[in-house]
């Protein structure tokens, strides 16, 4: 598997996490919205990729947006490329997900 691959296949299993902790803490919902105000404050323009995912969080419903974390589509795996979703997943959950994704993928 290559090396862009195994990052894809990581980042999925990151984000399919993340969907669980948002279905069942629904109070992180403000941590994508937060990060994008912060990202925006610290660039005098917005980025591309921050605008499609202010628009997403804005417009589309939390079931859509769970589903677009755990798609299989290249839409998704690109989004997730530029996640503001960081901070959602403790420094031990990321661990343990990247040691499974290592023993999985390689």
């Amino acid at each position: 598997m290559n090396m862009q691959k195994r990052s894809d296949e990581r980042s999925k299993a990151l984000h399919k996490e993340i969907a669980n902790k948002l279905r069942n803490n629904p109070e992180l919902w403000a941590v994508p919205k937060n990060n994008i105000i912060k990202w925006k404050d610290k660039r005098k323009s917005i980025m591309p990729s921050t605008a499609e995912w202010e628009y997403i969080l804005d417009k589309h419903s939390k079931n859509q947006i769970l589903a677009l974390l755990e798609s299989d589509s290249e839409e998704s795996t690109r989004l997730r490329s530029s996640s503001p979703f960081t901070g959602i997943l403790s420094e031990i959950e990321r661990i343990k997900i990247f040691n499974l994704c290592s023993a999985i993928l390689y």
